[in-house]
């Protein structure tokens, strides 16, 4: 009574199944690492900016430099208080391509501070710096 079972086939049904989770995993590998790269782009934009507040660069130069850096669309926040300066870039992402695009907005930040270098200069400190 030794029944063969044919599984030909088998293989094929259970890939058929398993494909579109292993494209979703993918996908969201691929949104995971553009989210991070947005993150890493905002944190250095950040200090770049929070770097040049300090040094007395304009405030229109300051958001040059910070908007060259991070992504696309990022908004930039510089406040100065009791000897510092502290820059805020935040960005807006979205996941990309089409399988993950119904997915929401997540948004990012980078934050740095940086000891403000006109502040503690007084008129002859000024006069003496190179």
């Amino acid at each position: 009574m030794n029944r063969r079972v044919d599984d030909a086939g088998m293989v094929t049904a259970e890939t058929a199944v398993v494909l579109p989770a292993l494209v979703l995993v993918l996908a969201l590998l691929v949104g995971g690492v553009h989210t991070l790269g947005a993150q890493l782009a905002c944190q250095d934009a950040a200090r770049v900016a929070a770097r040049a507040a300090a040094r007395g660069e304009s405030a229109a130069e300051v958001a040059r430099l910070a908007q060259s850096v991070a992504p696309a669309g990022a908004r930039v926040r510089v406040a100065g208080e009791s000897g510092l300066v502290r820059v805020e870039v935040t960005a807006t992402v979205r996941f990309p391509g089409p399988l993950l695009s119904g997915l929401p907005a997540l948004v990012v930040a980078g934050r740095a501070v940086a000891a403000d270098e006109a502040a503690g200069q007084t008129t002859d400190d000024a006069q003496a710096s190179p």
